[in-house]
């Protein structure tokens, strides 16, 4: 749903700044091992596991330092307690001062350890050995991933995947959308719609983007899925509903279903030469993607907050549960609400504004929202997890890899348009690779871990996705700003990103099941010792196994709302429960600097800073960036991404990922990246 603007509260970030004074410093300088002896009993012992790591690798993911503390008998381990221990490295060669997190190159290296608690630290060294990777191919670093390899993974065709159940648009080939126009009752010949504002309805739906303000839906969704996805359709009469303004009101959401159903009806009755069977392009039963547009004096929630819910624009089903499909008589089902005005932008010219039917469309297709739905008392988002720049967040530029894994936009070979899926699969423990820009070619790289736990080869997992930015396409208009959000003057650059850059996300979209065993009793498979688990395999229906154990249907329970809301995401918990209040987010944006800035509720300030992107600061001289346009960062290490992550230095599933990867050449349109494997070093 397009959002409203929000109360936003102005805020201080505060620093805590903790002091070590006068810290007792004992150091050898030739070992890998120390330990501070102001005091006999009381003393801080400090070693290394590896005291030569290869370059491009970070001190606490490679060296894995071990930080002791004595007192007395009792001994306490800091190693993993990462926020306890500061870490300041030089290289001996240059003199340049090091993180903890940051990909290091070759040399002699001195690594200053600091118990800040105890006002204790060491001094260790270690070497950055040289490291020569080779240049990924094909098995040799990576493999690709194809249309036909995600075929029956599409989001679209599983009921308890996505938002809102059966029924959704097909997000490829070219499928027909209906578009109604519909006058209340009472609005009839003193608030019709005119000539005019149904061009602007078919510009904004079937248009070329030149006839709009920035995109159509047809030519965004043309644009977006490299040419998968050429959206039919055109803008019928409008549908004169016998509900009043005041009786739509009253009954609020209930009144939009019948009044879905009852135009879908008469669309049909008047247009013989039609059939319900044209708008049914994947053939499950519904119509595909109604969308009502409606005019309306009264006024909608973000006017006032006590308005009929049924005065906004909202994507929603007339039945969850899909009981009334029909494959010989589809039936109306999925839709989009809309206002009329919604679709209209005094800040473009053509005044036509696509952004909120665009964005709609995603939630017809299947998608969630990426925002958060958690407000506090005084109605102010909580939290923004997923970054704000993409459409399905914000409602700006363009969808992001994830989504078109949803989708299965990938690409039916090397050569065709659509996603090219590389995903990282261990074949090479040392190499760069080179993305082309994500947006303009589909180049998409997915990484987990390659040791202990590999990908699943689905979408339905935890994984990284990194894709390369880049301000053309469907970005374009936005890298300047969406003046919906730019305007306001507290929303950051309020926009897509105005300059190229690597974007990194978390993605946990792992599906749960309830799975228990069974045995069968008058007939019945009677269910029973029952608890719930993650699990690959996606099972649309219940499975009773030979072996007497039993798995229920595949759900996809993570969101990017946590809070105990309305649509919050749920997890499994460790008693084997489906429980609320989540702390994990189905697509978290990982901020290059290491620090969640948008898990706060003043998350706007950072939307669409270059600084979320990973960069080279070379290239960033070289484009005479100024220093608000700088990047974040370029490294990518368990250490410094820590604080994205509910277990801090592991996953959400509990494995370790055994990569760092980190930037090493930038152009305006490709980023080359460097990976090393942690668990070979």
């Amino acid at each position: 749903m397009k959002k409203s603007h929000l109360l936003l509260l102005s805020g201080v970030a505060i620093l805590a700044l903790v002091a070590c004074e006068n810290p007792t410093t004992s150091s050898s300088g030739e070992s890998n091992s120390n330990t501070s002896t102001s005091h006999p009993s009381r003393y801080l012992e400090t070693s290394l596991e590896k005291e030569t790591i290869p370059a491009g690798t970070s001190f606490f993911d490679a060296a894995k330092p071990t930080v002791l503390w004595h007192d007395g008998d009792t001994v306490t381990d800091y190693s993993s307690y990462a926020h306890y221990v500061t870490y300041v490295l030089t290289n001996l060669d240059t003199n340049e001062t090091f993180g903890a997190g940051d990909a290091l190159s070759a040399g002699n290296y001195e690594a200053e350890i600091i118990l800040e608690s105890q006002g204790r630290r060491n001094v260790l060294t270690f070497t950055v050995s040289e490291s020569t990777p080779e240049t990924a191919s094909e098995g040799n670093g990576y493999k690709t991933y194809y249309h036909d390899d995600f075929a029956g993974l599409e989001v679209s065709a599983h009921n308890a995947l996505g938002t809102l159940g059966p029924g959704k648009f097909p997000a490829y080939g070219t499928p027909k959308m209906l578009v109604i126009p519909v006058i209340f009752e009472d609005m009839v010949g003193h608030y019709d719609f005119t000539t005019e504002e149904l061009n602007t309805i078919e510009a904004a739906f079937f248009g070329e983007a030149s006839e709009t303000g920035w995109q159509s839906l047809k030519s965004y969704y043309l644009q977006s899925s490299y040419g998968l996805l050429d959206i039919q359709g055109h803008v019928a009469d409008p549908y004169v509903s016998t509900l009043t303004v005041d009786e739509a009101d009253a009954q609020s959401i209930g009144a939009s279903h019948a009044i879905v159903q009852a135009a879908a009806k008469d669309y049909f009755a008047k247009h013989k030469d039609e059939s319900p069977l044209d708008y049914d392009y994947n053939g499950d039963g519904f119509i595909d993607g109604i969308n009502i547009i409606y005019k309306t004096t009264a006024a909608d929630t973000s006017q006032n907050p006590n308005a009929s819910d049924i005065w906004w624009n909202y994507t929603t089903v007339i039945d969850p549960n899909g009981t009334t499909a029909n494959k010989t008589n589809p039936v109306a089902n999925r839709y989009f609400w809309s206002e009329y005005d919604k679709i209209k932008s005094s800040y473009y010219n053509p005044d036509i504004d696509a952004h909120t039917i665009i964005h709609e469309n995603g939630h017809l297709m299947g998608l969630n929202d990426y925002y958060s739905y958690e407000r506090d008392a005084n109605g102010q988002a909580q939290d923004g997890v997923a970054g704000c720049a993409d459409m399905m967040d914000m409602n700006v530029g363009d969808h992001n890899g994830y989504s078109k894994m949803l989708y299965n936009w990938l690409a039916k070979d090397d050569e065709s348009n659509g996603v090219h899926l590389k995903v990282v699969d261990g074949s090479s423990d040392n190499f760069t690779i080179t993305l082309n820009s994500f947006t303009d070619t589909g180049d998409l790289l997915l990484v987990r871990n390659t040791t202990t736990d590999v990908w699943n080869e689905t979408p339905y997992d935890e994984y990284l996705i990194l894709q390369y930015y880049t301000p053309t396409g469907v970005n374009e208009q936005d890298s300047h700003g969406y003046p919906e959000w730019s305007s306001s003057g507290q929303m950051g650059h309020g926009g897509s990103y105005a300059h190229p850059g690597l974007q990194v996300f978390h993605v946990d979209n792992r599906l749960a099941a309830q799975v228990g065993t069974y045995h069968v009793s008058e007939g019945k498979n009677v269910i029973d010792e029952v608890h719930y688990e993650y699990v690959d395999e996606i099972l649309d229906s219940a499975q009773y196994n030979a072996d007497g154990t039993f798995q229920g249907v595949s759900m996809a329970i993570h969101s990017n709302t946590g809070g105990n809301v309305g649509q919050s995401g749920r997890y499994v918990n460790e008693n084997g429960e489906l429980a609320t209040d989540s702390p994990y987010r189905e697509l978290c944006a990982i901020l290059p600097g290491g620090v969640a800035s948008f898990n706060s509720p003043t998350y706007y300030s950072s939307f669409g800073v270059t600084a979320n992107q990973f960069g080279s600061d070379e290239y960033a001289d070289e484009k005479g960036y100024t220093d608000r346009d700088r990047y974040g960062g370029d490294t990518y290490s368990n250490y410094k991404m820590r604080a994205f992550y509910t277990n801090g230095l592991t996953w959400n599933d509990g494995s370790t990922f055994n990569w760092n990867f980190s930037v090493t050449d930038q152009t305006d349109d490709s980023i080359t990246l460097h990976f090393v494997d942690l668990s070979k070093i």
